[in-house]
Parts: C-alpha cells; structure tokens; sequence
C-alpha cells in the first residue's frame, strides 16, 4: 500500500500538508524541491566538460584505447591489481596519454563520490520519515494517561538516531567534495609528462577559501545559519557521540491517541549551539528536527545546484 510519511511522525495513506515523503511500489518521492535528479545531471555534464578540456572531446576520450586500470585500477574492487603492480604497468607506458586519462579517471572519481552521496543522503532523508512514521516507539500498549508527551529509547530509537547521524556526516562529506571537486578545476594540470597527484588531495571543506574563481553568495560556501546547524551537528556527532545525552523519541497523546512522533535538537543562534562553558546542548527552544529538516536539506541541495552551475 502507498504511503504519505507526515512531518509530525503519523503516516497516511492519502497527502497532507505535512507530507514530505511519499512511498510507492518500493520507492521514494519527496514531495516538494527535491533537485537530486539535476544534480546528477550536472555532475555528469560537468565530467564531459572536463573530457571536453583534456581531450578535445568526450568521443576522442572514447576513441582512446582504454582498459580497465586506466578507470578502475587502484580505485575499485572490480580490478584486482596491487600498488605495486599498479605502479609498474603506469611507469612503463611513459605515455603522456595515459598520464592524461589516468588524471581524467581520478578526477571523475571525486565527481562520482559526491554522486554518490547525493543519492545517499536522498534516500537516508526519506528512510528517516519512514522509520519515524512507521514505528510505534512504546513499551506499554496504551499511554498510562489519556493525555501525557513521553519518550522512547532503546533500539528502535539508536536505530532512527543511526540514520540522522550518517546523514549529517553524509552531507558534510559532500562539502568536503564540492571543494575538491572545484579547486581542481580551477588548477587542471598543463603538462602530463608525469601521472599528475590531484591537487586537492587534502583539502577540506574549511579550506574553501582557496577557491579563488567564483562568487560564493548562493553557493554551498556561503555560511548561511542553515549550513552552519548541519556543520554544528554533524560536528556533536563526530566529536561528542550524538546530539542528545541519550536518544529519545517524544510521543503526544491526546485521548489515548498518539498525535505527534518528534526528536529534539539543541538550542542553536545563528545555526551555533548556545552553550556555556562544558554544556552546550540545552532543549529550552524545543526545536523539532523532523519539522526543520526538509527545508534544511532542501536548502542543502539547491545550493550545491547552484555551487555546480557557478563551478561549470
């Protein structure tokens, strides 16, 4: 059966104006300013601009006589080849040719990855609603009052926490990405006598400053306070565990009914959690994630759109 999965944790099974994902036949539809599908787009038309440079075109790339290392080699489990194997077969084609498609090759590796992760984030934005929606959190059969808010932990919960925590880290790794990704364009090599390192091996996200050849308003470099929450989480849960001391899952009752399914997330200014001296996470706002989150990840997207069309 079909379903709409609802900002305020109950699905249903026709929309509402809560509706952010909606299941059918085994797959996901977001309901409003999903753009992973142009993203994707621009991605690739992005690597065949590059072949365009290196090569002249994307059909002389393919005119090449390519093989499998030259794509694969040292990158992917489909070829089994060591370093050092790996190593001798490139010295011995002293063919500035090779070094040139070996570099190509890297370089739509780092596009392929944030592809990759785009369609990562996308689906872990949607299982989260469904797992949220999905999912009585209760120990009990019935509230112990008819109208009460309580919570849930447990297994359930480090579950739906599991799948918030990789999609903050997710995105935040696509930042880190979109940088390499653009400072290599802005420093493609000019000379393949030798198999060339990509110059931004190293480079993260908080050295985007280094990319000196676009405007960053509208892009995913402008610190906007919806980018600096995913970076303040995505950093809680990297260095700190978790966002919350112990997950929970609140759960309103009205007339021994469940109405609403939320998580907490910290009091932010500016997108910065307010803290104070070692505490840092403080619930008096009461700010629900899964009613901030499609915009913040909508807004996520569009701006990596647009950091895309800006870098092409």
């Amino acid at each position: 059966m079909d379903k709409h999965y609802n900002i305020n944790g109950i699905s249903t099974t026709n929309p509402t104006s809560d509706s952010v994902v909606y299941e059918w036949s085994n797959n996901f539809s977001i309901t409003s300013n999903d753009n992973t599908d142009e993203i994707d787009i621009k991605l690739i038309t992005l690597n065949h601009k590059v072949a365009g440079k290196l090569f002249g075109s994307l059909q002389n790339l393919h005119s090449l006589p390519l093989n499998m290392a030259h794509s694969y080699g040292g990158v992917d489990g489909e070829i089994k080849v060591s370093k050092q194997e790996f190593e001798k077969w490139v010295i011995s084609q002293k063919s500035e040719q090779t070094h040139k498609i070996l570099f190509y090759y890297d370089f739509q590796n780092l596009v392929g990855s944030l592809q990759n992760l785009v369609q990562e984030s996308r689906f872990l934005f949607c299982d989260f609603y469904k797992t949220l929606n999905e999912n009585s959190f209760m120990l009990l059969e019935k509230p112990l009052q008819p109208n009460i808010l309580i919570f849930a932990s447990g297994q359930l919960v480090t579950n739906i926490f599991s799948k918030i925590n990789h999609l903050f880290i997710n995105l935040v790794s696509q930042l880190d990405f979109i940088t390499k990704i653009s400072f290599e364009l802005e420093n493609l090599p000019k000379s393949f006598v030798e198999y060339p390192k990509l110059k931004s091996k190293g480079l993260l996200y908080g050295d985007f400053r280094k990319i000196k050849s676009i405007d960053f308003s509208n892009t995913i470099f402008e610190k906007t306070d919806n980018l600096k929450l995913i970076l303040s989480l995505r950093n809680e849960i990297i260095h700190n565990s978790s966002f919350e001391n112990i997950p929970k899952v609140y759960q309103l009752f009205q007339n021994n009914i469940m109405i609403e399914k939320f998580i907490f997330v910290p009091d932010t200014t500016n997108g910065i959690f307010d803290s104070f001296k070692n505490r840092n996470r403080f619930f008096n706002n009461e700010i629900k994630l899964n009613e901030i989150l499609p915009s913040l990840i909508t807004d996520f997207w569009q701006k990596l759109g647009s950091t895309i069309d800006k870098i092409n």
